[in-house]
């Protein structure tokens, strides 16, 4: 368990209210910022399941929902150019791969642009390419394996590492469709 940053813009309604209700799903606390967003700070963040209860909790309660975005606990992930985006988002609640398709369907080249750098950044190119070249082999690991040339050991390894550095798990459907279109 690790404090973890969510950030969240209601919809509309009493955001005072929809706060003091916040300490019935653990010792989160909340500031608002001067754009508006909600920041949560989750110090024993572990399940993003809290997140979707909370938002059941104000459409029932409140009649209120919101658009929120978990922090990925990513090194030196900046989520601020991020932010403006719940503005516009689908009630619900986003990790980073959901944030990624957001990013990649409003085609938001500079958001999109600085993920894929700050991914090569983190990872390199080699790791980068081995995960692109497990989603092309239809997230085959034997036959991704034999793709690239590389020891199956290796290539699980470098999965592994991506998948617990990135929270983005491409070894399903939703994650690897994420990493492919960022990377495309």
């Amino acid at each position: 368990m690790k404090e973890r940053l969510i950030y969240l813009h209601l919809r509309h309604g009493d955001e005072e209210t929809f706060r003091s209700a916040l300490p019935e799903f653990g010792p989160l606390s909340s500031h608002r910022r001067p754009d508006g967003i909600i920041e949560i700070i989750d110090p024993g963040f572990d399940d993003p399941s809290r997140y979707q209860q909370i938002r059941e909790m104000a459409m029932q309660e409140f009649f209120q929902d919101f658009a929120a975005f978990i922090r990925p606990d990513s090194p030196h992930f900046d989520a601020e150019p991020f932010l403006p985006l719940l503005r516009k988002a689908n009630p619900g609640i986003y990790a980073i791969a959901d944030m990624i398709e957001e990013v990649v369907e409003g085609n938001h080249l500079e958001l999109k642009n600085r993920l894929k750098k700050y991914y090569y950044t983190l990872f390199g190119a080699e790791t980068i390419e081995t995960v692109l070249g497990f989603i092309k082999a239809d997230q085959n690991a034997s036959r991704a394996a034999a793709d690239l040339y590389m020891h199956r050991n290796t290539l699980n390894y470098r999965l592994d590492h991506f998948v617990s550095v990135s929270e983005i798990d491409i070894r399903s459907f939703r994650g690897a469709v994420a990493v492919y279109l960022l990377f495309r």
